[in-house]
Order: C-alpha cells, then structure tokens, then sequence
C-alpha cells in the first residue's frame, strides 16, 4: 500500500511563502496540535485538495485560498510517498499548484513518475485510488462519510471493492443472482408493489414507444448490476437498529474510525485518516480511551492525522509525531521535533549526555510526563513549578494584580520536584515557548545543589550566588524562594500565617493539606503596600517580558 512519507504546503490560505513542512512517522499518528486560528485547519483543506474525493485538477482556488488574499505567488501542495510504499508503485510525490501569474489560468496536477524518471501531468482517479484521504470533520456526519451520494465516499469505494473481488468468484456470483431472483419474487407478492411496478412500467413503455431506444424499466429490490450497491451500514442497540441520528456523535467518531481501519487492513490499501477534535463530545476517560486506540490502529499500519487540543492525545513516546502549529507574522508555522533533535538539544543545554541519547531520550522524558505537563505545548507561554502548592495559588497572586494568566495563555505546571524542572525547560523550549522556572532553595531533596545547578546552568546562569541567597528573588528566566514558598511568603505578607491558620481549621493541617491551605491565603490576602506584592508585580513583568531562549 502507498504509504505518506511527508506533506509541503506553500502560500495556501494561512500559509505564506515559508513553507509548512512534516513528515509522517512510520506506525505512529500524526497529531496537529496548537491554539485556534493558528492554522491546522488549514493544513487539513490542503491534503484534502491532493487527495480527498473531487479531482485536484479541476479546482481553481478563490482569492480567500491564496495567502493574505494577495495572488501574487502560486499556491504549491505536495504529498510525498515512501520510497518503499509509492503510490500506484509509481509515483513518489503528487503535486498540485496553481500560479495566477501563468497564462494558462489552471491548476497544474501530476505526479513524478519513477518508472519514467519524469513529471507526469496526469494521475489517474483510479491510481489516486491507492491511497486515498477521508477526513471525519468537526460535524462528525455519517450521513456523508457512509453513504452513496458520491463514487468517492467510503462505502461507495467499498462497494466497488466487494464487487470486483465478487467478479472473480462465478459460482458465488450465480448463487447471488438466483437468490436474489427470489427475493424480488417474493417482493412482488406485495400487491400494492407489484401493483406499482406494473403500472410504471406501462406508462413509460407508452411515453418511449416512438423512441429508438425500446428502454424498459423495473423497480428493484437490489442493483443486479452491481450486488453490493444495497450495502447499508446499521447500527443495533439490544436488538434493534437505529439510526446514525440516533447514535451520540461520539459513538459516530468511533465508528468511523472503525470502517476506515477495517477498509484499510481488509484490502491492503493506503487510506490518510483525519479526524478533527476527537476529544469533541467526548468525556475525559472515553478521550483516552480513543487516544489508545487510534495508536493501536496506527501501530497496525492506518495512517492517521488528527487536530486536538486535547493532552490526552499527546505521547512523548510519538514525539516525532507531534506537530505544533502557531502563527507568527500571520503565517502559519509548524514545529515537528525527533528524538535526534532533542537529545542534541538537551546536551547543548548542560543535559548529562549518557543519559539523553536518541534511544534513551523519549523514554526518559516519558518516565515523568503527565496529562498537565503535555498541557503546556498548547501554551503561549509556560511558567514551570516545583508542585501543586504554586500551580494553585500562582494563578490567584497574578490576578490580583491584573494578569488572568488563563486568558494570556500562560502554562504554570508542576513537575514534582527541582529535578524535573530543567529537563521540561528543554522540552518545551526546542519547541519554542518562552519558559519560566520558579523553584525553592531548600536542600531537603537536593543537598549537594545539583538539581538546581541543573536548572540554572540551563538557562545559562552561574548557580553559585543564586543558591546561597535566602529571600525570594526575581529574575529575568527564573525565580527562587529563599528557603521555600511558605517560609518566602510569610517574610514578605505580614497576615500570611494569621490566614494559614485559619485555613488549617478549615481544610485541615495534614501533610496532603498544604497546597489547599496555600490556596485559601492566597484567595483571602487583600493586595496593598506589602512587599509581597511588590515581588508579585515584578513576576508579573518578568512573565510578560518572557520571550523565548
């Protein structure tokens, strides 16, 4: 089966004249992940345009498809093949473009041809065929995706493919048309059927007689030209078939998905498989659920593409198939990282080399990931913190003094422990988001200082001075409690420990507490001339000056 190799896109939409560029991970999904708007929509039109159902060659575009509405450059899609996995075992890349500064008015479509060593200006439906794109969209109809209305649907592309296996077999073909036979019989047995039949045919043979043509017409329980033309999909619950009307849209998704991996496993053919926002209609645990099955299909040879934005479809272990899409300028951009990539980067940022190789850097990284660590690749930014303490009450400081970080799209993660927070500012950093780490200069877990000369010589710091300072301080990339967050606050607000206090009496005073009780203080202090929230200040600016490594 023709198997995607990489897809090239250029001044299409919200892609400018830098080309978007990714490539396809061998067994793995492609995950599009990035705010709204920055252009993975986008993404999706275009391979649709390459192979999707109608013929490339017939669509010119309208101004809106061309980058900023400006024709001025031509439009450039390419799908790259496998070299072991070529389309029609022929083509290596089909291309499709469309320069409004050509005389010829037309979209230019054709494939390279590795038989001929040459560009050919026409690639069959049927060599299309080979590897076709079906995308389930945001509205997740059924309707369309399993029905007749076109040739190009998939259950019309299925019937195709059970009917011409069935020309091969004769003696089944004969059973079929016997059997068929009567059950069109026994259809007639119904008088007002039959009734219905007789009369049109009259009728029509009456209209048509002083035609050429004596055509006839008849009224049919099947198509006898082609068997499975009466092929429906239904769906039973207890017993009974319901509609896809019936069926909630996230049922509708999976089922789906279903058709396209049975269609692709049962005839060895190529099939791109989109599905935009899976995680829609779909509660926390069925999201999962969905995201390993559509790794266990992948892993089965399916190729699939999906937008999230959604962690629960993210895995470190598919790095190499995660694409993040931002815009930059008003052009859509795409960051796609490998193993290779980041095990350099990791080493160039004072990463231990013996323990972050090619092979070993995706598991090391997974040992350690969680749902809300993901969480930051769909962030503008990304403030990285030892625990829940500061991820909960982070938040609350900043509001109270003019920054809603939700709104400004800034990340604060915990990473459990001063150990972690280097490695996931290299993580999020190759990406390029501007990251920030705040962490306490206690050495409960880390005597000899090494996990914060980790952190510091990362971000290029001579760790020296800032690991004897004992009050919290504020810097450019980074920030540190002198002893610990509670000890730093409680210097620095002088009603801090009258409301720790009172928040043990509410929440409790047990170890697990500590975060609840830091969150109910940060909620109940008032700002005013406290030095605190001088330092609060301070960090806001220092988040909103943050810019990338």
């Amino acid at each position: 089966m023709a198997r995607i190799a990489k897809i090239i896109i250029k001044n299409y939409r919200s892609v400018g004249p830098e080309p978007v560029e990714f490539s396809f991970p061998e067994n793995r999904p492609v995950v599009l992940i990035g705010e709204n708007n920055a252009g993975k929509s986008n993404i999706v039109k275009a391979i649709e345009l390459v192979m999707g159902e109608f013929w490339p060659g017939s669509h010119k575009p309208d101004d809106h498809e061309f980058f900023g509405r400006s024709p001025d450059d031509p439009i450039e899609i390419e799908v790259r093949f496998t070299s072991g996995d070529l389309l029609a075992k022929r083509y290596s890349k089909l291309q499709w473009s469309f320069d409004p500064q050509s005389s010829q008015d037309q979209p230019a479509f054709g494939g390279f041809d590795v038989q001929q060593k040459k560009f050919n200006k026409y690639v069959s439906n049927e060599q299309r065929d080979e590897c076709i794109c079906i995308a389930v969209g945001a509205n997740r109809n059924l309707n369309e995706f399993l029905s007749y209305r076109s040739k190009w649907t998939l259950l019309s592309r299925l019937m195709k493919r059970f009917h011409d296996a069935l020309n091969k077999e004769e003696k089944i073909k004969n059973d079929l048309e016997e059997k068929f036979g009567d059950i069109k019989l026994t259809f007639h047995k119904i008088p007002s059927f039959s009734y219905f039949v007789k009369t049109m045919q009259k009728n029509f043979e009456d209209l048509v007689g002083s035609m050429t043509h004596r055509l006839q017409v008849d009224f049919e329980a099947y198509n006898p030209v082609n068997f499975f033309q009466a092929l429906n999909l239904q769906a039973v619950e207890e017993n009974k078939v319901r509609t896809f009307d019936e069926l909630g849209t996230g049922e509708q998704q999976v089922l789906a998905i279903s058709f396209a991996h049975a269609y692709a496993t049962a005839f060895h053919v190529g099939i791109l498989l989109i599905i935009e926002e899976p995680e829609a209609h779909l509660h926390p645990l069925m999201q999962q659920w969905l995201s390993n099955k559509i790794n266990r299909m992948a892993a089965d040879g399916l190729q699939i593409l999906i937008t999230t934005h959604s962690p629960a479809f993210l895995n470190v272990l598919n790095l190499e198939g995660t694409v993040l899409v931002t815009k930059y300028d008003g052009a859509t951009r795409v960051k796609q990282v490998t193993a290779e990539q980041l095990a350099k980067y990791c080493v160039k940022h004072g990463a231990p080399q013996k323990r972050t190789d090619a092979s070993s850097i995706l598991p090391y990284y997974a040992g350690s990931a969680t749902r809300d660590i993901l969480a930051g690749l769909f962030g503008k930014k990304v403030v990285l913190v030892e625990g829940p303490t500061e991820s909960l009450t982070l938040p609350i400081y900043l509001a109270k003094v003019g920054m809603d970080v939700v709104k400004e799209g800034i990340a604060i993660i915990p990473v459990w422990g001063k150990g972690n927070l280097a490695k996931w500012w290299r993580f999020f950093t190759i990406y390029d988001i501007p990251t920030y780490f705040i962490f306490d200069n206690d050495e409960e877990d880390d005597k000899n200082g090494n996990k914060r000369i980790d952190a510091l010589s990362a971000v290029g710091v001579e760790p020296s001075n800032v690991i004897k300072c004992d009050s919290w301080e504020i810097y450019e990339k980074f920030s540190v409690f002198g002893k610990d967050f509670e000890n730093a606050l409680r210097g620095e607000f002088p009603e801090y420990s009258k409301l720790e206090a009172q928040a043990r009496q509410i929440v409790g005073d047990s170890s697990p507490s500590k975060p609840l009780i830091a969150r109910y203080v940060a909620e109940q202090l008032k700002v005013d001339g406290s030095t605190g929230w001088e330092k609060i200040q301070l960090l806001k600016k220092k988040l909103e000056d943050l810019a990338t490594s």
